[in-house]
């Protein structure tokens, strides 16, 4: 039976760039690596993102996005600047209904969603509850002040970033 989600694997044309982004900006640990490879926790699992560096003679592979959960609003407000103060590339902020989220846009154009779920009792019962996107200002006044963490200290672990 699934449980969820392990990790990710990525291309990435510059691994050291992408070490930049990944752990400089949103604060993720680095717990390992081999020749051409660099591992990274949140803290859920021994590893949640793999980067995989395939320099620029290989196109990086193209998916939608994936999402990195953060706990509540307060939370992901704060990642949110710091993420702006970093000067990092950042969509604007949407009310997915079922989930509250903003996206980053990594040195590859991978697309990096994080995002806090919404309990069911505020959307639920509609008949499809993934129907509409609306703005999300509220993150945007949420954020205000907040540009003094970094994401792993967000995220319960005690790594700097460049915004701490």
């Amino acid at each position: 039976m699934l449980h969820g989600i392990n990790h990710i694997a990525l291309p990435v044309r510059n691994l050291d760039v992408s070490d930049r982004f990944y752990r400089g900006i949103l604060g993720l640990r680095a717990v390992g690596e081999r020749p051409g490879m660099k591992f990274y926790t949140a803290g859920l699992h021994h590893h949640d993102l793999a980067l995989m560096e395939t320099g620029a003679l290989f196109p990086v592979s193209g998916f939608s996005h994936f999402c990195l959960d953060v706990e509540d609003e307060q939370s992901l407000a704060a990642i949110y600047a710091c993420c702006r103060a970093a000067g990092a590339r950042i969509l604007e902020p949407v009310d997915h209904t079922v989930m509250r989220a903003f996206y980053l846009v990594d040195p590859d154009d991978h697309i990096v969603e994080l995002g806090v779920d919404v309990p069911q009792s505020e959307w639920g019962p509609w008949p499809n509850p993934f129907g509409r996107d609306v703005a999300y200002p509220e993150l945007l006044s949420l954020a205000d002040g907040r540009g003094n963490y970094s994401a792993q200290q967000i995220l319960g672990g005690t790594s700097k970033s460049a915004c701490a």
